[in-house]
């Protein structure tokens, strides 16, 4: 099954493959929260526990089709995470590694409200429970559930590794180099945005 990814302007858009194996996750951490402030928009991608909504999928389920002109890249850090975004409107698309041979991609739902109801329709409850000890409250224990998924996702990261399919990705070149430069905060704006984030 397909499901449909666009930014809120409606510039960037693309498609989630084989959807059903798509992993809903609530990821706490002041990261994400950083991030989601930098571009102003943490009131659209954060709940009032500071869990950020997204689903855990591989880079060759990925395929962007119209405006791939408007996707920018940043990272809090010279080793960060890459978090991709759509400059057009702020909204952020997803967080990969920085090494391509592990095709994970945290897919932020911002970028998967495409009609209402989709996306629980699609993807369920919330599976994953990622770096709680950040979380503004203690969120509900989903401790066995969390574990389970995270080792079948990872079982299909290490498959596509060892079968190459990580080359087929939106997010980097064939050479493994990402498709725009990403763009490293400075101290000043970790500051701020980490600052925005408590």
């Amino acid at each position: 099954m397909n499901y449909q990814l666009q930014c809120m302007c409606g510039s960037v858009r693309g498609l989630l493959s084989h959807a059903e194996n798509g992993i809903r996750g609530m990821c706490y951490c002041k990261d994400c929260r950083a991030y989601s402030c930098h571009l102003g928009i943490e009131s659209r991608t954060h709940d009032s526990l500071g869990g950020a909504d997204f689903v855990a999928a591989l880079g060759n389920q990925i395929s962007i089709t119209e405006g791939a002109q408007n996707i920018a890249c940043i990272s809090l850090s010279p080793n960060g995470l890459l978090r991709w975004y759509a400059k057009c409107c702020n909204t952020p698309i997803a967080g990969t590694p920085r090494n391509w041979k592990l095709p994970y991609v945290g897919l932020v739902r911002a970028f998967m409200e495409n009609e209402p109801g989709a996306y629980e329709s699609t993807f369920g409850d919330v599976k994953i429970r990622a770096n709680t000890s950040s979380a503004k409250q203690p969120p509900p224990a989903l401790a066995l559930k969390s574990f389970v998924s995270v080792a079948s996702l990872m079982s299909r990261v290490f498959a596509a590794t060892i079968r190459g399919s990580y080359k087929s990705t939106p997010f980097f070149h064939s050479g493994g180099e990402p498709v725009v430069l990403p763009t490293v905060l400075s101290k000043d704006e970790r500051v701020r945005a980490s600052a925005d984030a408590e």
